[in-house]
């Protein structure tokens, strides 16, 4: 479904708004989405099958939009998952800056004009452009700005391999040659801010917007909650671990294509050597295998192998720390006040 009036003019900028099962925010975040101000844009809104009435609010807020924007609102026939999701709408954004919105944040009605004042300010030629974004509970009480690093103080991959930058994906935009450069994601990544970052800084440069352009809101349990199980540490490091090493890879696949494979492989191996350890733990499914694992791991260190073999052979270890560590950050910050 498409808004017709637009359908010929060409936009600079869509704006995409990804859900999924986001019935409880997806209003704000397609509200703050039309009523972005400045030129007119596209807005891309995109359902992952939500089994929910999340798309059915969605198309509910397209049938009563007579603003400027040409919107276009989608649903995948089946979920996709994240990073195939991302690699769909992708395909089907017409904007040459490509901004991404969680169903459940809330852009400023300034995010699409100060993006592009930004990116046609680099001559554009920046291939990443970064914002602050406004720190926001899951039920929707902002709690002050959070910043990001400024990305122009990155200026080559060199800098990337001494320090890899702090971003936030909720606030980024990119263009659309970086895309069609270097292609869909690979299988399994889900920290697109991450892969988008290094590509920028092997083609056009990234560049950081000093002001908060979106609500970014907190969500999901967290990783020092005290009602975390042993299970769910096992099951929390598993998804991490598969992340992590598709991170990894799609970072090395980003190199090859932009000449620097030698440079990012030598300065991503200990984290890969780290990852596949832990995967190898992981998948051995009792003590015996997990030893020959952490005999066979002699490139990571001794001390860092046992650490990890305590916690996913007895992963109560590891959630026992864990509280500890989120009683002693509360105590430290009652200390403060």
């Amino acid at each position: 479904m498409s808004s017709p009036l637009h359908d010929e003019v060409l936009p600079r900028l869509t704006l995409a708004v990804l859900s999924y099962r986001q019935s409880t925010y997806i209003e704000d975040a397609v509200r703050s989405a039309l009523e972005q101000t400045g030129e007119p844009i596209e807005v891309l809104l995109s359902d992952d099958c939500s089994p929910d009435d999340t798309y059915a609010r969605m198309q509910a807020l397209v049938e009563a939009y007579r603003g400027p924007h040409r919107v276009v609102l989608r649903r995948n026939e089946r979920n996709l998952g994240i990073g195939a999701h991302v690699d769909e709408v992708m395909k089907l954004a017409r904007g040459e800056l490509l901004v991404l919105m969680g169903g459940d944040d809330v852009s400023l009605p300034e995010r699409a004009s100060a993006t592009l004042e930004a990116y046609d300010a680099t001559g554009q030629r920046a291939d990443l452009l970064a914002c602050d974004v406004v720190d926001m509970s899951a039920d929707g009480i902002d709690l002050g700005v959070i910043e990001v690093d400024d990305l122009s103080q990155w200026r080559s991959l060199n800098d990337w391999i001494r320090r890899r930058p702090y971003v936030i994906g909720a606030g980024h935009a990119i263009t659309r040659r970086l895309v069609e450069r270097f292609g869909p994601l690979l299988s399994g990544v889900d920290a697109e801010d991450q892969v988008n970052t290094l590509r920028a800084l092997c083609s056009g440069g990234a560049v950081t917007i000093r002001r908060a352009l979106v609500r970014y809101r907190r969500g999901g349990v967290s990783a020092g909650s005290s009602e975390l199980t042993a299970q769910d540490f096992l099951n929390q490091t598993r998804r991490r671990n598969c992340g992590h090493l598709a991170l990894l890879r799609q970072w090395r696949a980003d190199a090859n294509i932009a000449g620097y494979s030698e440079a990012v492989a030598c300065a991503t191996q200990l984290a890969y050597d780290r990852e596949t350890f832990i995967g190898e733990l992981l998948s051995s499914t009792n003590l015996t295998g997990r030893l020959q694992a952490v005999r066979r791991a002699t490139q990571v260190t001794p001390g860092w192998r046992l650490k990890k073999l305590l916690y996913v052979q007895w992963p109560g270890i590891a959630v026992g720390v864990r509280r500890l560590q989120q009683r002693w950050r509360k105590i430290a910050f009652k200390g403060r006040r």
